[in-house]
């Protein structure tokens, strides 16, 4: 059985992936036609060629740091260790991206550095990481 915390940090994992993947395709989508816009006001092709390819690259990175938490998603569900590790990471990361903002404003942006810190806070405890290394007495002390 693994701990409440675990499975509502997954499912948060899993959600930023999909919300992440949407945003992703959208950009790759919006790029394009931003791209086609600006080709027919400026009359040339090297600016739809620029525009077509950053919002390419952007996309498919975005992309693929969302599957990755979707993947880390999964991993923390099936309470593998590694699941875990890129959870943190992940999570630190957003802190480091957030951190600007957070200086600077509220709101949505305060509640995922929250959520982000929470996180980190949680998988870091020592019956929660007993509990990835498969030390199942800890997942009664957690729970």
């Amino acid at each position: 059985m693994r701990p409440l915390g675990v499975t509502l940090i997954g499912i948060y994992q899993i959600l930023r992936g999909v919300l992440g993947v949407l945003f992703g395709l959208s950009l790759m989508l919006f790029t394009g036609l931003a791209a086609r816009l600006a080709s027919l006001a400026a009359e040339g092709n090297a600016v739809e060629r620029i525009l077509h390819s950053l919002g390419r690259v952007a996309g498919v990175g975005v992309l693929v740091f969302a599957l990755l938490h979707i993947l880390a998603g999964f991993g923390l569900l099936k309470m593998h260790n590694w699941g875990r590790l890129l959870t943190l990471l992940f999570s630190a990361i957003g802190l480091v991206v957030l951190l600007p903002v957070l200086i600077a404003s509220h709101g949505l942006p305060l509640i995922f550095g929250i959520i982000n810190a929470a996180s980190i806070f949680y998988l870091a405890l020592p019956p929660i990481k007993r509990a990835f290394h498969g030390d199942r007495p800890a997942l009664r002390a957690a729970a």
